[in-house]
């Protein structure tokens, strides 16, 4: 989810200033004049071109969501995966703003924050159901469960980045914590740990059990 850099335009300039401050410093601590100073315009610039900060922010979720919706393609293409995978680990330092800022709007108590994710939810349940008619995934019995339990698991990385990192023996969350789980994280959606169907049944018993009957 890299932004592009090569965009010149005075929107765009404060759309990446604005995504970096905001993934660095929260969304309430940045202010209009801190995101005019860093894209190099004046503060009215920004509510010329975006009318509020809440305005600003919502271009840059539909930008970093419109980043992340291109590369859900190859989600159910293996040879576009490795191109995305190779991209982004030959140029780690470029997509890091864009983590940042998605780490930042996932922890935000907020109405946009709430969008955010449920944005990432209908994009996770676009992959699944694409998966399931490209025959590269199966059948899953709750789309919904399924595509908010992957995205919970997704974002989560970043959230809990620093711990994940080092519990591997790295300083910080980058290239080397990425290289060690992207393998076993892959795997689990290939092969399920589980031998058997007893866990999965057993589960679906004591949940269709619990259920009030209506």
């Amino acid at each position: 989810m890299r932004s592009i850099d090569g965009d010149a335009t005075t929107q765009a300039r404060i759309r990446d200033a604005a995504i970096t401050l905001f993934g660095q410093r929260g969304f309430a601590a940045s202010t209009v004049r801190d995101i005019a100073t860093a894209a190099g315009i004046s503060p009215g610039l920004v509510i010329h071109h975006f009318g509020s900060k809440a305005g600003l922010r919502t271009a840059c979720d539909t930008h970093v969501l419109e980043s992340a919706r291109a590369a859900a393609g190859s989600s159910n293409d293996p040879e576009q995966l490795r191109d995305v995978l190779t991209e982004y680990l030959s140029k780690p330092d470029e997509y890091s703003r864009e983590l940042a800022y998605i780490r930042q709007s996932v922890v935000d108590d907020s109405a946009a924050g709430d969008e955010f994710f449920d944005a990432y939810v209908r994009l996770t349940g676009q992959i699944l159901a694409e998966g399931l008619r490209s025959g590269t995934m199966r059948q899953v019995q709750d789309p919904l469960a399924t595509a908010t339990w992957m995205v919970t698991n997704s974002l989560g990385l970043l959230v809990l980045g620093r711990h994940v990192a080092r519990s591997l023996g790295n300083d910080e969350f980058g290239i080397e914590t990425i290289n060690r789980i992207a393998g076993p994280a892959v795997e689990l959606y290939t092969h399920p740990l589980y031998t058997d169907e007893s866990f999965l049944q057993a589960t679906r018993d004591v949940v269709s059990a619990a259920e009030p009957e209506g």
